[in-house]
């Protein structure tokens, strides 16, 4: 079973749109996103609509968890008909997605565990890079209980050997709007393999930051 992993897609349709199209033609059967699904970018209440209609679980972000203080915000104090926000204010029906969006996901797929968050199993704020302390690593192992963990809000790609659990992270959609990888990645199971790819190019990713 091939899983497709996308996060922080950040309001940026073209790059989602190229990401679902990669996985099609890669034949993958699910795809699962790792949040941040707003902000940054103007195509906020289009992504949310491709994220719906293409029924793609998702988890809460940061960013998805900022956007609803930050539009109250803008409903209140900005000029609403100012060309700068255009694309930027989201519908009442995107903030009730935001507002419903579940942190962590668990799944189980060909019996390998899955769990889904955005930063970590606990906080959708904290961040886990290549170069974080393994004591870090080794607390989201520990409290994710599952054979994989999925991770976004980096946006950089990486893989991890934690005792027996594999912790993935495929890098971020976004780019044109805001410094991002402009990947997507694909997780096949029950061999819990990995694989990165360049969204620009279709490839594979060569160098993917392993950690163990």
């Amino acid at each position: 079973m091939r899983i497709g992993l996308i996060a922080d897609v950040h309001a940026d349709l073209p790059g989602l749109y190229c990401a679902l199209a990669l996985f099609e033609r890669l034949g993958v059967d699910r795809v699962i996103c790792a949040g941040d699904v707003v902000e940054k970018g103007p195509h906020g209440d289009a992504v949310v609509r491709a994220l719906r209609t293409a029924s793609i679980p998702t988890v809460r972000g940061n960013h998805d968890h900022d956007a609803i203080g930050n539009q109250a915000w803008l409903r209140e104090n900005a000029d609403l008909d100012h060309p700068a926000l255009r694309g930027y204010l989201l519908k009442d029906e995107t903030l009730e997605y935001l507002r419903g969006l579940p942190h962590p996901l668990r799944f189980e797929w060909e019996g390998v565990s899955v769990l889904l968050a955005h930063g970590t199993p606990w906080s959708e704020f904290i961040y886990l890079f290549p170069t974080s302390r393994r004591e870090l690593f080794e607390r989201v192992a520990r409290e994710a209980g599952s054979d994989v963990v999925v991770l976004g809000h980096t946006h950089l790609p990486l893989r991890a050997r934690v005792n027996s659990t594999w912790i993935v992270n495929p890098g971020s959609v976004c780019g044109a709007y805001s410094s991002g990888s402009r990947t997507c990645g694909v997780l096949t199971l029950p061999a819990c393999e990995f694989e990165v790819f360049d969204l620009r190019s279709g490839r594979p990713v060569s160098r993917v930051p392993f950690v163990r």
